[in-house]
Parts: structure tokens; sequence; C-alpha cells
């Protein structure tokens, strides 16, 4: 692996760590970083191309981007790209039960309907760098509440971030908040159970609304209900054939699917391959 990672400092209970990495050519973060917790990166110099689960984006300085767990990550680049990267678990500061935009669920990570990377302008760079100069001074110091203290940090950069993010998103109407909070909900529901919620029905009940109203609702934000929920499931069956053995059929039942025809079916319809022919692609190119 062709990643140079310097641990600045942790928290002793390994929960939360910050890093100054490079990347100097082609390389993949192992399985294990990707699925044990929710990364930063902040990348200051060197332009790339990173692929997180299976989409292209081009990184540049002063960008952020964002990994959830579970996620496929891989970085090419022609030369040296230096940043700093934050990891922490679920259970330190993101647990499922901590709604809101800031969230696990939230603007940035697992957001279904955006990108994972951020873009920041050259006049707020000083902004973001402080703030991961103060995670970072908090980490080296040794006093008794120093958890308490690196989470506050990560919690204001966090909220920071998703303002910044706010403003990417274009809304069509004039209550942000309450269509943010819809998106934002919707997306949370679609994250939690896209495995047995195949159709926009329980989603639309959730919100109390019948499945036409629901789709006309979201659709005036420009999101199709409908293709938010096949992303994800077309996105997790991906992982499970590039990362694990797992026969197809074992697959289709565990993404909620009663015949692993169905899932074939599905999936060569998203994506125009079998899921056997995916996989056989795949292992030619690792």
């Amino acid at each position: 692996m062709s990643l140079t990672e310097i641990q600045l400092n942790a928290l002793s209970t390994g929960k939360f760590s910050q890093s100054t990495i490079e990347f100097d050519c082609e390389c993949v973060v192992d399985r294990e970083d990707v699925i044990t917790g929710y990364n930063i990166f902040w990348i200051e110099k060197g332009e790339a191309r990173v692929t997180i689960d299976f989409t292209h984006y081009d990184i540049k300085p002063n960008n952020f981007f964002f990994l959830n767990p579970g996620q496929i990550f891989s970085v090419t680049s022609e030369n040296k790209l230096i940043g700093t990267r934050i990891a922490f678990e679920e259970n330190f500061y993101c647990p499922k039960t901590n709604d809101g935009e800031i969230g696990c669920n939230g603007l940035l990570f697992n957001n279904l309907l955006g990108s994972p990377k951020l873009e920041v302008e050259k006049s707020k760079k000083k902004k973001f760098t402080d703030l991961l100069t103060n995670i970072e001074s908090a980490l080296a110091q040794e006093i008794t509440a120093k958890q308490e203290l690196v989470e506050s940090y990560l919690k204001i950069l966090l909220i920071e971030l998703t303002e910044y993010k706010k403003k990417e998103i274009v809304l069509v109407d004039s209550s942000e908040d309450e269509e943010h909070e819809i998106l934002r909900r919707f997306n949370g529901l679609v994250e939690d159970n896209y495995s047995r919620w195949h159709q926009i029905g329980p989603y639309a009940e959730n919100f109390g609304i019948s499945s036409t109203s629901f789709t006309k609702k979201l659709s005036k934000l420009g999101v199709s209900p409908s293709k938010v929920i096949y992303n994800r499931i077309v996105i997790q069956a991906k992982r499970l054939l590039y990362f694990t053995p797992k026969q197809v059929k074992e697959i289709a039942y565990e993404l909620g699917f009663d015949e692993p025809g169905h899932f074939s079916t599905f999936f060569k319809n998203k994506t125009g391959q079998y899921p056997a022919d995916f996989r056989k692609k795949l292992t030619k190119t690792k």
C-alpha cells in the first residue's frame, strides 16, 4: 500500500486519531481501515483521483472528503498528495442515535444524496486548518478530560463543515430548514433499511403520506426516491461482490431479495452486468 501515515496523536482508547498522510502513487486503503471508522481527509497539496464505492472524484488542494465504514476507497495520483486524516469510531462521537445534520446520517457521512467531497475557498482555508490544529494540540495534552476536549473540537469542526456543505445544496422552495430535514431523514431511513425496504411505500408511510405524494414531494427537491433506494442497494451489492467470497445467492438474500434470480436481474438492469460478471471483471483488475 502506497500510503505513508504519520500519526500525530491518538486517544489511548483508540477511538480517535489524527495523522499526517501522503499518497505518492496508486494505492488502496485496506478493508480494515475503511470498515472500522469514519474518516475525514483534508488535502493540502497535490491533485488526485479518488474512487469511493466505484465512483470517481477529482481531488485538489483545499478539498475535504469523507468516508464511511464499509466503503471501498482507492487513490490514483501522479504526484505526491499531502494532507491530514482524522479517523474516529462510531461510538466515539457519531452513533446512530446522534441525530441531526452533523451525525452519521447527516450531510457529511452516509449522504446518499450528495458528493463525499467538499471544496473550500482559499479565503476559508485558515478557519479549517486552525480547527485541525486545535484538535492536534488537544491530543498532545496530558489532561484528565482529553477525550471531552477532543470531542468538543471535533464537533465544532463537523458543524463548520456541515454549514459549509449546506451552501452546495440548492433547494427549490424557500423553507430550506424543512427541506433539509426531509432529505436528511429520508437519507437516514434508506441507510438503515435499504436491505428490507426496496419500494417507496414503507418510507412514505414513515412520513405519514402516500407513495405518490412522497414521490412528488421529493421530486420537487430534485430527488428521485426510488433511484436513491436502488443506488444504495447496488452500492452494497458491489461492496459484497468485491470484498467477500460470498456466493451471489447469499448476497441476494442478505440484501432482502426472495430469489437470487430477482437480484441478478435487478443488478443487471442497474449496472449493465450480472453480479457474477461484475465480480469476474473486478478479480482480473485486482
